[in-house]
Formats: structure tokens, sequence, C-alpha cells
């Protein structure tokens, strides 16, 4: 059930400049610049990571070929509303959108800058891909090449017959993966140039034989820089710089030397946004240059190439797999490969449409309650998509959700033609004038809307980079509570029907969700669980809160979930979640009454029945009982998706959201 309802929630300060963009010739021959590699060392502190609170200064920015939005088929409008939603985060530092090799939309926020490298954290990865690539290409080695052929044996231990492939494809089978934490205890070593993050790496015993598991690990890609090392004979700064950055024009500002003297090979190299945006174009012309071939488009192909397919992630909107150290994506039917680094550092690459988004963060507050990192998908949901037409099926189709009316009976239905998409309807306005809904992806994130309930007048209440969903109405319709955060850390938030008055109303450890408010409107019911989560709408224990943040208090202690207050204020619906049953709670004795099987339940306007729906063959559909559990009615009986009913408040309409046709 709870796989089933997320599907239908799934359907600061800041300084901004803005390119002015001029049409130009295409990405010109370069004179190829050359890193000084002989600048960087080991830092004395002996960390096997830099500091994620540092940046750098380019004193020769990269130029590109600009152009407008329309000039490549994109919204500019659509772009700017993006990029308003991007300036709520006070951590985003870039936002770039390349097409057709023209530089079409460039913002800073927060102090970033053209000129400002950070670092790009994992993103290094691709980097060191296609620089294996190259030696591959050179005859250096091959995807077979044992590790124990350059490096000692008393450094690979019992791991020599870990091959290239396996590093770069993250299936070296090692307990390590990316808990840093077993860094921690490295001590000194007889040999040179310790400690050593390779050792550390090497010294895990293995859970999984090589090649057979995907477990994402930093410490494999510093396993392959070592030996790309000892077979290039060079360090890896100068090696990729000679044929790889330079000859694109990228300067690296600072690259990361471990204390055992290799270079960082899959972390901690520091370039500006459009440096990483030169990198990613290289990839989209499948490896060639101002005419030269700098990659064995080979090799590309090979890298490219889905090697674990990590199945469907509801909370990215799209399929997941991983080639040779890229995330690849099918986003709504639209190829993505993808460089990643830690803490939002991101080249998100759409081959089918010739275009790139970059964006970059400041990382150094990852883990706060309040830092938000923009993902470049949910950029091209807003702005890109709706421009573009996607060239197949996505692999991982969202449901498309879509409001429709009924009569009470189940007669009439109709399809809400204006609805828009993803909008999760939750209370209805007691004059009948609106609806709040959630609604997911128009706005980057899960933002609280009012809308009339023929799909017009849309208005925004929030304006957060948090989720702000489950929304609802106060009695006399003039606030609304809603809960805002993180699935395991929501607090519960009150905002004035005009999007003014924001107020917190809740601030307790572990997760407050799903408000309801007392008939009188002075109270607020809610559930509150401490579970390690990753949905909202979760399991916890029912309690009631006054509108002003006082008199908490106990009510159920049960595993509950979506309670609804009635409309005389003596009971309360909800979910029995040990069970999957409805409840009634009744608030003077303190008794539950079970009325059967069902989810999401929501009182008539007179308190005497209830709407809710119920798994019926795969599928669900909406039902209407009387409040003590008797006479049960189907209304919906298809093979659709019906979910998450509503009554007007005249009784005579329930609302819904269908996948099916009217």
């Amino acid at each position: 059930m709870q796989v089933a309802l997320a599907a239908a929630f799934l359907a600061g300060s800041c300084t901004t400049t803005t390119t002015t963009p001029s049409p130009t010739a295409a990405l010109a021959p370069l004179a190829a610049t050359s890193t000084d590699c002989s600048a960087f060392s080991p830092d004395p502190s002996d960390e096997f990571f830099t500091p994620v609170d540092v940046s750098y200064h380019d004193p020769t920015p990269l130029d590109w070929p600009t152009g407008t939005p329309a000039e490549v088929g994109l919204d500019a409008s659509l772009l700017d509303a993006a990029a308003e939603n991007v300036a709520l985060s006070t951590d985003v530092r870039s936002l770039l959108v390349v097409r057709h090799g023209k530089l079409v939309y460039e913002r800073y926020f927060n102090g970033g800058d053209a000129a400002r490298a950070l670092t790009i954290a994992s993103a290094s990865k691709s980097i060191l891909s296609i620089a294996t690539g190259i030696a591959v290409e050179e005859g250096l080695l091959d995807l077979d090449t044992r590790i124990d052929a350059f490096l000692p044996a008393d450094l690979v231990g019992a791991h020599g017959d870990l091959t290239i492939e396996h590093l770069l494809t993250m299936s070296g089978g090692l307990a390590n993966s990316e808990d840093v934490e077993y860094l921690a205890d490295a001590g000194p070593s007889d040999l040179p140039g310790e400690p050593s993050f390779i050792r550390e790496v090497l010294k895990w015993e293995s859970l999984e034989p090589a090649g057979t598991e995907f477990a994402y690990s930093t410490g494999l890609t510093q396993v392959l820089a070592a030996v790309l090392t000892e077979a290039t004979g060079e360090s890896l700064c100068a090696y990729v710089t000679e044929r790889l950055l330079g000859p694109i024009g990228i300067d690296v500002e600072q690259w990361w030397v471990e204390p055992d003297g290799y270079f960082a090979g899959g972390h901690s190299v520091f370039v500006t946004p459009r440096e990483l945006a030169r990198f990613g174009q290289l990839v989209l012309q499948h490896g060639t240059w101002a005419g030269e071939q700098l990659v064995d488009p080979a090799w590309l192909d090979r890298s490219l190439d889905e090697r674990w397919d990590l199945g469907c992630r509801p909370g990215l909107g799209a399929h997941q797999g991983y080639g040779f150290l890229w995330w690849l994506y099918d986003a709504e039917g639209y190829e993505v490969w993808n460089a990643s680094g830690y803490g939002g550092q991101e080249v998100w690459i759409a081959p089918d449409l010739d275009l790139l988004i970059v964006v970059t963060h400041d990382a150094s507050r990852v883990g706060e309650p309040d830092h938000h990192e923009i993902g470049p998908g949910t950029v091209a949901r807003a702005a890109i998509f709706p421009m573009t037409e996607a060239p197949r099926p996505p692999r991982c189709p969202a449901r498309a959700l879509v409001a429709h009316t009924m009569r009470s009976d189940g007669s009439g239905r109709s399809a809400v033609a204006e609805w828009p998409a993803g909008g999760l309807p939750t209370s209805w306005s007691g004059d009948g004038s609106h609806l709040t809904i959630q609604l997911d992806r128009r706005d980057l994130n899960s933002e609280i809307y009012t809308i009339s309930p023929q799909g017009t007048s849309l208005s925004r209440l929030t304006h957060d980079l948090a989720f702000d969903g489950l929304p609802a109405f106060s009695p006399d319709g003039s606030r609304v509570a809603f809960t805002r955060g993180e699935p395991a850390s929501s607090d519960l938030y009150l905002v004035d029907n005009d999007g003014a008055g924001l107020a917190q109303l809740t601030d307790f450890d572990g997760f407050e969700n799903s408000p309801t408010w007392s008939a009188d409107g002075t109270r607020v019911a809610f559930v509150w669980g401490h579970d390690d989560v990753r949905g909202f709408g979760e399991t916890g224990q029912l309690w009631v809160i006054d509108s002003d943040s006082s008199n908490r208090e106990l009510l159920l202690d049960r595993p509950v979930g979506y309670p609804v207050w009635s409309p005389d204020g003596t009971r309360i619906v909800l979910e029995l979640r040990d069970d999957s049953h409805i409840g009634v709670l009744d608030l003077a004795t303190g008794t539950v009454t079970d009325i059967g099987p069902g989810y999401v339940p929501k009182w008539s306007p007179d308190g005497t029945r209830l709407t809710f729906i119920r798994d019926t063959n795969d599928a669900f559909d909406i039902y209407v009982m009387r409040a003590d559990g008797g006479d049960v009615v189907r209304l919906t009986d298809d093979a659709a998706f019906d979910t998450f009913p509503i009554w007007s408040p005249d009784g005579a309409t329930v609302l819904f959201l269908s996948e099916g046709d009217a």
C-alpha cells in the first residue's frame, strides 16, 4: 500500500548573474592549457579527502559560445521560473544549460561565479573513466588487467586478482563500500608515503566474488588511479591534463594528492562550472574537439553502456543504471549520462536533446536540516521536458493521475479537464471554493497550492526547497496546516490561505505528519514517529496539539496513519497500520472501533459516512460506507488506479485521483 500511495505522491539569500546571450560560432579550437601538477602536493594533515569548504579562483575563466534559449528551442520563462526555485537554496552555487554547443542559460547564486572553482567530488570519477579509456587505447592496459600487474603484492594483499573492469564497474566485492569510518583508524606503516588510502581499502575482506555485485566505493577508484599511474609512468594529473583536460581548455585549480603521493582518482578535483560543462560537452560530442578525436568513441560507448541495472528510483523519477564510473538514467524516456559528486556537483548530459545541465553546490553543510541540493533532473522536468518530446517510452513510467469527480453514489464520473499533473487533493474549504493540493515537480520539489474544483485559480502557498505536503484546511478555511522537511525529521507548519503568516507548529524529535484540525479550529491532531523512514505519511502514534503549539497530548499509542477529525469533533478516523484496517477513535472514551479493511478514509460533511479505498486485484477502487462500517458500497469498479477520495462540502460530490478515463 505504501508503494501505491507513493505513486500518487510522485505523479535564502542569493546573488545572480545572467549571461547576456549573443550568437557566436561553434566551439573553436583552443590553445591547450597546462595545469601545473607540480604545484599540488599531499596535505601535511595526512587526510584522505579534501575539505569541502574551500574554493579557488580561476584567473582566466573559460569563454563559451552563447545563445538565447529560444534559439535552441527552449523557453526562457520556464528556465527563469526554475531558477527562482533554485535560488531558494542557500547551498547552490551555479546553474548552467548548454544546448547545441551554446551556453544558453547561466546563473550564479550565494557568492558563486564563473571564476570560482569548487570540488566536483565524485564527478571526478567520470574523468578517471575516460583517462582509463585513453590508456587502454594506448595499449598500456586492458579491462582484464589485474591490479597485481602494477601494484606490489604487500599492498594488494588477497585482492591482486581484481581487474580494471571490476574497478570501473564498482564490483570489487569488498566490505568497505562508502563507509568512510573504516579510514578513521588508519595507522602508520613501514612503507614510505604512508598512510595509504589504497592500503586501507585493500586490507578489507571480500563479501562477494568480484564482478557479481554493485557496491559504490570511492576506494576502488583510488586503486584504479594508482594502477593508471604505474601503467603510464606519469602522475594521474599530468596524464589527464596532457591528453584530455588541457586540449579542451580546462585548467585544474586544485587536485588533491593522497598521503601516499597518488593523485585522487575518484574525488577532489577543483574546476569551475564552465569547465565542468566543457568536459560534459566533450562527452556529448563523442570525444571529438575542434576536429580532433581525443577519446575513442568506442570506449565511450562501452563506458556509457549499462553494466548494472539499479531499477526504478521513484524519488528521482527515473530508471537508474551504472556503466564505467558513470551514472546512467532513463528520465521519462530520455537517455541521460550523469557525472555526480558529493553535495550536489553534477553534469547531466542528455544526448537525445544534445543538451547538458551543470549544477554545483557548496557541500560544507551537507547533513544540516536546511541543506538543499538541486538535481539537474528536476530542472529538466520543470523547464526542458515541457518543450521537447521524449524519443522513447520511459522504462519506469509514472502513473498519470488525473482528478475526477463523481456523485456520492458513483454516477456521473468526469475528469477535471484543467487539473495540474501530479496535484494531490487533500482537503476542501468549507465554502466549497477551493481545495488544498500537494503539487510535485512543478517547482523542483513538492509545494502546497490552493485550486478551484474546476482545476483553475491555482495559487501557491509555500516556497521552500524542503518537502511541503499533506495540507489540511482549517474548518473556517482561513489557515492550512501541512508537513515540511525530510521524511524522518519533518515538522508541522501553519500558513494563511493566501500564503502569508507562515508559522512552525511542532519541532519534536522524529517526524510529525498528516495534520488534521478539530471542528472548532483550536487543535491539530497528527502522527508522530521516530523510525528511520523514506516516505511521508508514515506510521506513528496519534498526538494532538493546540494551534498555538501548546498542550501536546498523546491520543492513541498504536501505529496509525492519515487521521481525519470528524465534523462534530467527537471522533477521529484513521488507518490502523498494524492490520491495514480503518479505525474510529472515540475521543471521549479513548476506544477504537475497527470498521474493516481500507485506506485514506475521509468523513462526509454530515459525519455519517466515510469514503476510503481498497486494494482490488492489483488496482485500487473507491468505496463509501456508514461511519460504523455498515452498508459498504463500491463507487469505482475498473482496472484503473483510483485513490485519495475527498468529499465536497455539500456532500454531493466526491473528487479523487485516477489513471483511468472518465
